[in-house]
């Protein structure tokens, strides 16, 4: 087998779990994951009274490391950063361990700062997310790193000397925290956050990162039946996280395991993460409790990556990037997608001006579906606008909120009435209701603009309207032949009629 010289390891050595991550890069397709495998060591529970890692601990992480050598051997990775973060930063035999490591696998083990493991993981959320500014919690098992980036600039950070698992050793005595042991616990994680005044009322979003957030997430979403497939930007309010608390607090161990969405080698730590995730909304005052599923790993990455090509990484121009890395998946070229793309605009622009159509509140989100339209003709061309809608409903999109996904994938999927009612049968909780004409009307347009474009290299250069009592007449103004064009747009301008309810009439000069 070829060595892959592409593809490099992260090996993230936590406090709670052992994960080795294999991404590639190319400025088509963007940033893939190969392949993520993970151990659920713990660690910190393997710290003793005299602070060392003690031989057990050692032994756990030898064997994990051991594991996945043999697997970076066998796929023929050969770029490997393995990071070590609270669990070995804070034990007292940090050195014995690297030295211990290095001798046994030569493998050459990085300790994080506490600051560097903030920096990556503001890094993987600003460069993931469509927010400008916030609040990131990354809870580990043995540390919480929380920083605050304003207009995605890092302005402040800070490591709490706890985590979801130091939290579980030092306030749980059995297997359910108590009611005297939550007052006990909330008092000491106060008592470590009011130092930071920075937080204090800040009323911005949160943006969590880490397993016990992604855990919170998704059992929100199994609660509430949430259709729409993919985690990444999901978004809860405080009311949800003290619902959850209180499933929580009536569950024993062994019904905490079996909550759809919580993992069971999670269960035992999840309410100690919890309290933590609540305490820290109340301090900041914020909005909304936002999963962030980039992190560390992503935030080392980037770091390399960012350094290499710093033009593939504006932080203002997330979704950008993600829609490109979309259509470079099926090697389409953004800028073939965008034929008509001035006469599409033109029309909606008039229609907009008449009120046969409500503006999208967010216009880049046209673009993202004009682009995208149809892009599951990639898979089967007969049915394009089928795999389109659920390419889109299941894929993570970096930089779009689950709502700005849906809205593309019905706009770029549009087939016709009878379909969208299809499609939007899964999904009426997500969106409102008055939203879902301005959709399907605006999916229309794009379809009969999309649809003219028979060749992808249409000769219309502009287009005018003019409208009357009984109708709406578009002239086309064509540089060369335009029989296919003329064709396609009487086929389908029976989709605008029902916009616009009059008759559609079409000249091409």
């Amino acid at each position: 087998m070829d060595t892959m010289p592409n593809r490099k390891a992260i090996i993230d050595i936590g406090s709670n779990s052992i994960r080795l991550v294999v991404y590639s890069y190319n400025t088509l397709q963007g940033l893939v994951e190969h392949h993520n495998f993970k151990t659920v060591a713990r660690l910190s529970n393997y710290i003793d009274s005299t602070g060392k890692l003690n031989d057990d601990g050692i032994q756990i992480l030898l064997e994990t490391l051991t594991k996945f050598k043999k697997i970076l051997e066998d796929i023929q990775v050969k770029h490997v950063f393995a990071a070590a973060t609270a669990a070995i930063r804070q034990a007292e035999n940090k050195e014995e361990i690297l030295a211990y490591i290095k001798h046994k696998l030569g493998l050459s083990l990085s300790i994080l700062s506490t600051d560097q493991e903030a920096h990556f993981g503001y890094l993987a959320v600003v460069h993931s997310t469509n927010i400008d500014t916030a609040v990131t919690i990354d809870m580990g098992g043995g540390s919480t790193e929380i920083t605050l980036f304003v207009n995605k600039e890092l302005v402040h950070l800070h490591s709490l000397p706890f985590g979801a698992v130091s939290l579980t050793r030092k306030f749980i005595k059995n297997s359910v925290m108590t009611d005297e042991e939550k007052l006990q616990l909330s008092k000491y994680v106060n008592e470590q956050l009011l130092p930071l005044t920075w937080l204090h009322n800040a009323q911005v979003p949160i943006i969590a990162i880490g397993g016990s957030a992604r855990n919170i997430a998704q059992v929100d979403q199994q609660r509430k039946a949430f259709s729409l497939n993919g985690i990444h930007q999901y978004v809860l309010r405080s009311t949800d996280l003290q619902e959850i608390s209180s499933q929580f607090s009536k569950c024993s161990l062994d019904e905490l395991k079996k909550i759809d969405g919580l993992s069971s080698d999670r269960a035992d730590i999840i309410v100690p993460a919890l309290e933590t995730f609540r305490l820290l909304m109340d301090r900041v005052n914020a909005p909304s409790f936002i999963y962030s599923k980039r992190g560390l790993r992503e935030g080392i990455i980037l770091s390399q990556l960012i350094a290499k090509y710093p033009s593939e990484f504006n932080v203002h121009e997330v979704a950008q990037n993600a829609v490109r890395h979309v259509l470079g998946k099926f090697n389409v070229i953004e800028e073939n997608t965008l034929h008509l793309y001035t006469i599409f605009t033109t029309i909606y622009d008039q229609f907009i001006g008449w009120k046969y159509i409500e503006p999208l509140e967010n216009e880049q989100l046209l673009r993202f579906a004009y682009t995208l339209f149809y892009i599951g003709e990639h898979i089967d061309q007969d049915a394009a606008s089928q795999h389109t809608f659920y390419l889109l409903t299941n894929l993570n999109v970096d930089g779009l909120s689950n709502e700005e996904r849906l809205k593309i994938a019905l706009l770029a999927s549009y087939k016709n009435k009878d379909t969208f009612k299809q499609y939007v049968a899964s999904f009426e909780n997500i969106l409102q209701e008055n939203e879902y004409k301005k959709l399907r009307d605006i999916g229309a347009l794009i379809r009969f603009t999309k649809g003219i474009d028979v060749l992808g290299r249409s000769n219309i250069k502009e287009v005018t309207l003019v409208k009357s009592s009984d109708e709406i007449v578009l002239t086309f103004s064509v540089d060369g032949n335009c029989m296919l064009e003329k064709y396609q747009a009487e086929k389908l301008k029976k989709h605008i009629e029902k916009i616009v309810n009059h008759q559609v009439k079409l000249i091409f000069n």
